[in-house]
Formats: C-alpha cells, structure tokens, sequence
C-alpha cells in the first residue's frame, strides 16, 4: 500500500476512538490536506528536477553544425554538417569530407551537400589555416537536379577555426564553375560552414 493512503487510514482510525462527528471529519480533512500538500510539494520538486536535467542535457549537446550555399536562386541553410578527416594509407593523401546529412540513414535530409578533396591533414585540428580543393555535390530538394563542379574543376574550402571545446570548424567556400543534371544553368556563388567534427 502506498505511504500517504496510509497516513490517511492511520490518522483516521486514531481519531476514531471517541471522537465526535465533527471531530472526525476535521481530522480527515486535515489528513487530506496534509496528504494533498505533500503531493503537490513532490510534483514541483519533480518537475524542478526534470527541467535542471533536460536544460543540462540541452547545454551540453554538442553542435549539430549547417552549411549555407549561395547559387542563383535561393537556397535553405542545412541544418547539420559533419567533417571527417579519412586516412585512405598506401602513401595517398588523406580525404577530407563534409557532409550534411547521415549517410547511414535511409532518408536523405535536404538540401543536401557532400564536399570531399584530397588533403595533407591528418585531424580537423591541423586543417585550421588550410585550403583544401573539394569536388562539390549539391542537391537543393529530393526533386531538384544535383550540381557538381564541371569535371576536372574544384571548389577551394578554407578552413578556419577549429574548437576543441565544441568539436567544431569553421570554413568558406569560394564559388566555382558548376554543371546541373539537368542540363540547365547553374550557378555556385560560395558559402560558410560550422561542421561537427567526427573522429
């Protein structure tokens, strides 16, 4: 039996034995309102406690990152982008990529921007201050034609500040010479950058 329906009965039956009618049920509501405080007290130190925590949790997620491009028309920033640093080995340079969707997930988010280039780094850290030339894959909607950089041509992302307390960098990205699947007219004017880093 759960504490406070006891509290309840207890103070009941004690008042039980030679009490008046009116004693009785003064003695009830008093139990009652006591029984009703403590529940109303535990509530608000419960709620207290769960919004200390999801506040906590909310400041201490880390960075989900974005990318916004620039083209002829409009375009959504992402809302999220990751960097990772991949070592290829057999003496071959290590490959930047950024992405701004999880390539692991079935559904693709849009838009949707994959830049990846050849790169002398071996971590985010040490890609602050670098320029790196990336082919650039870009897709504003799940309908929409994919632009790339014409074949043979790249898009120069230059790193800035990296942030160990956020796992963090930021970057630019110079426009450049781009085709559309569709055969039409594009335009790749440059962007910025905040991508979460993935070790």
């Amino acid at each position: 039996m759960p504490r406070l329906p006891i509290l309840v009965v207890v103070l009941v039956m004690l008042v039980c034995g030679g009490c008046s009618k009116d004693e009785l049920k003064k003695a009830y509501n008093d139990a009652k309102a006591k029984t009703e405080n403590i529940a109303t007290s535990t509530k608000e130190k419960v709620d207290s406690a769960v919004s200390s925590t999801v506040t906590a949790i909310e400041e201490t997620l880390p960075e989900t990152g974005s990318i916004s491009v620039r083209g002829s028309v409009p375009i959504e920033k992402t809302s999220k982008a990751s960097l990772e640093v991949i070592s290829i080995g057999d003496g071959r340079p290590n490959v930047v990529q950024i992405l701004s969707y999880d390539p692991q997930q079935p559904q693709m988010t849009f838009p949707a921007v994959l830049l990846q280039g050849p790169t002398e780094a071996t971590s985010a850290q040490t890609l602050a201050g670098k320029s790196v030339e990336c082919d650039l894959y870009f897709q504003a909607d799940a309908n929409g034609p994919i632009i790339m950089n014409k074949p043979g041509g790249h898009v120069a992302v230059t790193f800035n500040q990296f942030s160990a307390e956020e796992g963090t960098i930021t970057a630019s990205i110079a426009g450049g010479d781009v085709i559309s699947s569709d055969e039409q007219t594009a335009q790749f004017l440059g962007g910025e950058l905040i991508a979460l880093v993935r070790e």
